[in-house]
């Protein structure tokens, strides 16, 4: 891969060039091997970018080395902030505990991030304001707590609570996959026989019977009539489902349109319930955790309502927020406005009380997040039957629909 480099030489030269290298860090150890101060260092594409961007005006779309998708586990973001907070505790200096991660790290993707965030730290920047560059990768929950931990002198404690937060977050949504996989599977399949008994079983009994000018019952006509329309308009059907996607995606970019839609996703029959109780779960999980390293309140309370994701629960923890402004207790703001339930409430006061205010939240944050283990084990068990006889019930309504004429035309003969 190549690099191009700019630097200061120590009569105040600017060098500059080109080097091949596996990453940035390499780049940087060379130049400051050669005595240098090292200005600005990028992929050698990049630069070219930058030269026409600059002839002809015009911004070129890419994926620039500082900019980088969100596309990386949780668990090797787990696995990174747990491994530096070990390396820190360890005293490895931040830059040396950063390049040593970047060779340990197997996804090329974060491999890069966590090489630029080197870059960065060793021109002297935080870690923290490394990460902030990188905002598809890093939420603000991780920034924040990095911060925190940086500003009391508890970095590897901070990054210990954050490695933990994201191993718990991964582990419950490994929890609701697992319990969502067999009643999807289920589906699967039943869309997969629908499919191939109405573009391969039923056309061949349909050309059949009309060969054999056999009269056919109202319920094998209208079987007949419904598969030529799902052949002839097969395309409606994903067609729907994107540009319902769509349609969602852009609505929820408009304020009012997104709270409105969020708040009528959790009054949704049990998946609301679902989708309530892993929002309010994570929103709780990240305040203990922002309260516990340090950020002040107003501060977490925002920070938790983005997480939540979800407009309606972000507009309670902002409300939460303002009211803390003017020296209300949280449990009394919960309270007033019904924002959450009795025992909830509760437990946070008892926490105010006592001033161990974040750990009742992770006390709540724990219970909520059995609470909706449970609910999706009970969910998933309810499903699984019901799904079997749906099958069932269209299998045999299209194999009933197919015997139907044959029965039929043995009667005739006999």
């Amino acid at each position: 891969m190549e690099y191009k480099y700019k630097a200061k030489a120590p009569g105040g030269k600017i060098m500059t060039g080109s080097l091949p290298a596996n990453n940035e860090a390499e780049v940087l150890t060379w130049v400051r091997r050669n005595g240098w101060v090292p200005i600005d260092i990028s992929r050698a594409y990049e630069m070219a970018i930058q030269i026409t961007e600059s002839a002809t005006g015009k911004k070129i779309k890419r994926n620039d080395l500082f900019d980088f998708s969100g596309r990386i586990k949780l668990r090797d973001k787990s696995v990174f902030f747990r491994q530096l907070a070990t390396l820190i505790s360890a005293g490895v200096p931040i830059a040396s505990a950063i390049e040593i991660l970047v060779e340990q790290t197997s996804n090329k993707r974060f491999k890069k991030v966590i090489s630029s965030m080197h870059y960065r730290i060793s021109a002297g920047s935080t870690l923290g304001s490394a990460m902030s560059e990188h905002t598809k990768v890093f939420d603000t929950l991780s920034v924040a707590l990095v911060k925190a931990g940086e500003e009391s002198g508890n970095l590897d404690d901070s990054l210990s609570r954050l490695a933990t937060f994201l191993e718990d977050q991964d582990a419950l949504r490994r929890k609701i996959i697992s319990a969502l996989t067999y009643p999807t599977t289920v589906i699967l399949i039943a869309l997969i026989v629908l499919a191939l008994m109405v573009t391969v079983v039923i056309p061949q009994f349909e050309k059949a019977f009309q060969n054999l000018n056999v009269k056919m019952p109202i319920l094998t006509e209208m079987t007949f009539q419904f598969g030529k329309w799902i052949r002839t308009n097969w395309f409606v059907f994903p067609a729907f489902i994107i540009l319902l996607l769509f349609i969602l995606r852009h609505v929820k970019r408009v304020p009012k349109l997104r709270i409105y839609i969020d708040t009528l996703m959790l009054k949704l029959p049990i998946f609301g319930n679902i989708l309530y109780k892993a929002s309010v779960s994570r929103a709780f999980n990240t305040m203990s955790s922002l309260l516990n390293s340090g950020v002040p309140v107003l501060t977490s309370l925002e920070i938790s309502g983005e997480v939540a994701a979800n407009e309606k629960i972000k507009q309670s923890f902002l409300y939460m927020r303002d009211a803390a402004t003017i020296g209300k207790l949280l449990n009394g703001v919960m309270k007033e406005k019904k924002l959450f339930p009795p025992m909830v409430i509760n437990m946070v006061a008892v926490g105010e009380e006592t001033g161990r205010t974040d750990d009742m939240l992770q006390k709540v944050a724990s219970w909520y997040e059995q609470e909706l283990t449970e609910t999706i084990k009970r969910l998933s068990s309810l499903l699984e039957p019901v799904m079997i006889v749906f099958v069932g019930i269209v299998v045999g309504f299209m194999v009933l629909a197919i015997f139907l004429p044959i029965i039929s035309s043995i009667r005739v003969f006999l």
